[in-house]
């Protein structure tokens, strides 16, 4: 309790207290009385709203996002490899947290001296740093060192978690750290590795490990405030337009000692690579830092450019945002650009060639400090004399993007909301312009003594600037929905607090897909639902079956890959349906839906739902996600007629259907199966019922009638596929939607196409 008091008084009472200050603090401890404790969280929870992303935001007028770097130490670096047993290169792959009594600072890190070394050093100001002589470990025959942990000489990565309130006090801190499993003669597992400890310092071996059997040799692992329990982003791979790409997954745990096999979540979209100018470049993602923050999440994704076609290239550091850990939103770009949050030096800097980021940072009064690694060469570099340093940045509270406008008028209208009650207070710089806030009813009314005319002007810059109204100090007290309305002029707006608990009043729902496919235009804006590629023809249905509709018709020729691209299909999440009407006199296996490569077995981040009407000894149906399969017996319909075909997947149940009737039905695990750089096919399914929520996510968009590419690279390899299962006849209609649809509902769809 002493040490839940201290750290409140340090992170939130600030005195001396204006009254504005005193009101937020009052309502910060009448409604959030636990946001300060200790651990991991470190101030950085609370129920502050960011704008960062579109999230609660339905309507912005004359204003934009700017998105705002950390800003760099001009004292960096900071941390320096100075010791014998470090050699050139430390990273703080790891974690940074406040002193146990609220002062100074503590940094777990490895370092690579042609073998790996899990290190430890304090510091009271975060600018300089003491490498204690824990003797423990022993370097040349002597303990006189600050190595505080060691298994084999490959393991590092070492990612702390603080619990100070458990039960147990030799497990108040967790690590988590990463072995390759390659060590004579140990011969470790590969995969994440865990041990408890009482001080941080003296660690023990947890009873199960590895905790996590992964491929993946990075990753970022945090206690979620939020939702009570581990997470994690450990490194997995997937087939991404051409490229077996590092991308972002996800695993989640309430007991320590075991975790559910890792699930992708995140890949390189188009924007990424829009640098690539020659072969093979390609942007891959390093890793992702993913931590909770205020009232949800933030992360720094680590952007590697693979310049060289193979593997070298600069690192650095993108910002996604997220409502719930799983589902990230990127950057808007802005010329096919995202600008980083915590970019690279410039040239002939000693963090020019690559920057990464710790499992979080720390939330220090209004500046969030985050001690990062720097490297003066890039990934691949073989330059004897690289160094790599640790450097400090900071960043406004809750900095990471603001809402701006400028001479004319800006308004920022929010979405209905709930749990909007008590004192409103907005973290803002108005000192060269002004805001006012109204409140709006849920249609759009605003309420009478709620107006921008009533609203007392801020003309200031602060992050916990009060909010009132000439005759309210306080939002409606009610259960009812509101919207916000933020009326700026010359002025930012990073975030704002109105309650406890402030969420969307109608949850937020994806949208399916329905392209009604017309005539002639093979170019679509990014409005529409898909685009055509190859020859594919868009015509009325010759036969009329389907109401006289535009069609789409796929050449019986297998070598043109005629295909249409279904735009914004990548995260199918945990509930949806997969449904089009065809009509084919081919009697071979052919693609209806997929982002198939088209070599060797499918692999997690690619999904196929296809078809063989023959009548063979081949499955009828026949749908692959996450590397395993759900089929059918076979079936013949190769009758020159139109049929239906649909699967639903329920959070791993499947449902197949022809015209509108179960033709097969399975289960799938949950993990994820990786292609390895050497080419072999690898499952991991521990857990294989845990983690549900993160449903199917995807390396790409969906395809209708054929595979993605024509050649693939994994890692050096190149392969050049011929084209596999080409759809040949018509599509009469497509549909995805997110959501579960009932037979019933499967069979009204279909009557209503074939008319």
């Amino acid at each position: 309790m002493k040490y839940l008091l201290l750290i409140f008084i340090s992170v939130f009472l600030c005195p001396p207290w204006s009254k504005a200050e005193k009101d937020l603090q009052a309502s910060v401890s009448a409604l959030f009385p636990d946001t300060a404790r200790p651990g991991n969280d470190m101030g950085l929870l609370s129920p502050w709203q960011l704008l960062v992303d579109d999230y609660l935001i339905e309507k912005k007028e004359n204003v934009q996002r700017v998105y705002h770097p950390f800003t760099k130490n001009r004292q960096n670096p900071v941390l320096v490899a100075d010791k014998p047993w470090e050699g050139r290169m430390i990273y703080v792959y790891g974690t940074v947290l406040p002193g146990e009594k609220g002062k100074g600072y503590r940094i777990w890190y490895h370092s690579w001296n042609h073998e790996y070394r899990n290190l430890y050093a304090t510091s009271k100001d975060g600018l300089t740093w003491e490498k204690p002589d824990l003797g423990i470990i022993g370097y040349n025959g002597s303990k006189a060192n600050n190595i505080f942990f060691r298994r084999t000489k490959e393991d590092h990565l070492p990612q702390v978690i603080y619990m100070p309130w458990e039960k147990d006090p030799g497990r108040r801190y967790k690590l988590l750290n990463y072995d390759y499993g390659r060590t004579k003669p140990d011969h470790l597992v590969s995969g994440f590795w865990g041990a408890y400890s009482p001080d941080g310092i003296h660690w023990t071996d947890v009873v199960h490990n590895p905790v996590l059997k992964d491929p993946g040799d990075v990753g970022n692992f945090v206690w979620d405030g939020h939702a009570r329990r581990y997470i994690g982003y450990p490194k997995i791979f997937a087939p991404v337009r051409g490229y077996n790409r590092r991308c972002v997954g996800f695993s989640a745990t309430k007991d320590f000692e075991h975790w559910p096999s890792t699930q992708l979540i995140l890949a390189p979209d188009e924007a990424d690579d829009r640098w690539a100018s020659l072969k093979n470049q390609r942007t891959e993602f390093y890793g992702l830092s993913g931590f909770p923050y205020a009232s949800g999440y933030i992360g720094f994704l680590w952007i590697f450019h693979i310049t060289d076609g193979a593997n070298d290239g600069p690192i650095y550091c993108e910002l996604v945002s997220s409502r719930d850990g799983i589902s990230w939103v990127r950057e808007q770009a802005v010329n096919g650009e995202r600008k980083p949050i915590l970019p690279v030096g410039p040239k002939g800097a000693w963090d020019q060639g690559m920057v990464f980021t710790p499992n979080h940072p720390l939330m220090d009064k209004d500046t969030i400090k985050l001690w990062y690694g720097g490297s003066g060469v890039t990934h691949g570099s073989d330059d004897d004399s690289a160094r790599s340093s640790i450097g400090l940045a900071t960043l406004r509270k809750d900095g990471f993007a603001s809402v701006d406008a400028g001479e004319a008028v800006g308004t920022v209208t929010t979405k209905p909301l709930k749990n909007l009650r008590g004192l409103l207070f907005v973290n803002a710089n108005a000192r060269a312009g002004s805001l006012k806030v109204e409140v709006l009813t849920e249609n759009g009314k605003v309420l009478s003594g709620f107006s921008s005319g009533e609203c007392n002007v801020i003309h200031d810059d602060g992050t916990s600037l009060q909010i009132s109204w000439q005759k309210h100090k306080r939002l409606p007290g009610t259960h009812e929905a509101f919207r916000l309305r933020f009326i700026l002029e010359n002025a930012s707006l990073y975030s704002f607090m109105g309650g406890k608990g402030v969420d969307l009043f109608y949850p937020a729902r994806a949208q399916g897909i329905r392209p009604g496919f017309e005539k002639e235009k093979n170019e679509f804006p990014e409005s529409r639902s898909y685009r055509l590629i190859g020859n594919v023809i868009i015509e009325k249905d010759p036969a009329g079956v389907s109401g006289n509709k535009e069609v789409a018709r796929f050449p019986a020729d297998r070598l043109q890959q005629a295909k249409i691209e279904l735009l914004h299909t990548d995260q199918p999440g945990d509930r949806f349906t997969l449904e089009a009407v065809i009509k084919t006199t081919n009697d071979k296996q052919m693609r209806l839906f997929g982002n198939y490569r088209g070599t060797g077995e499918p692999v997690s981040g690619e999904l196929l739902f296809d078809f063989d009407p023959s009548g063979s000894q081949n499955p009828g149906l026949r749908f692959i996600a996450n590397g395993q399969t759900v089929q059918s017996k076979p079936l013949k319909f190769d009758d020159g007629r139109a049929h239906q075909l649909a699967v639903t997947y329920d959070r791993g149940k499947v449902i197949l259907y022809l015209d509108a009737a179960v033709v097969g039905r399975g289960q799938l695990k949950y993990g994820s199966t990786h292609l390895s750089t050497d080419g072999t096919v690898r499952p991991y399914f521990e857990q294989p019922e845990a983690l549900p929520e993160v449903g199917i996510r995807l390396a790409g968009n969906l395809y209708v009638g054929g595979d993605v590419d024509e050649r693939f690279v994994n890692y050096k390899d190149e392969i050049t596929p011929l084209p596999r299962a080409q759809f040949a006849g018509l599509v009469e209609g497509v549909h995805i939607e997110y959501k579960v649809l009932t037979a019933s509902e499967i069979q009204n769809l279909f009557g209503r196409e074939i008319r």
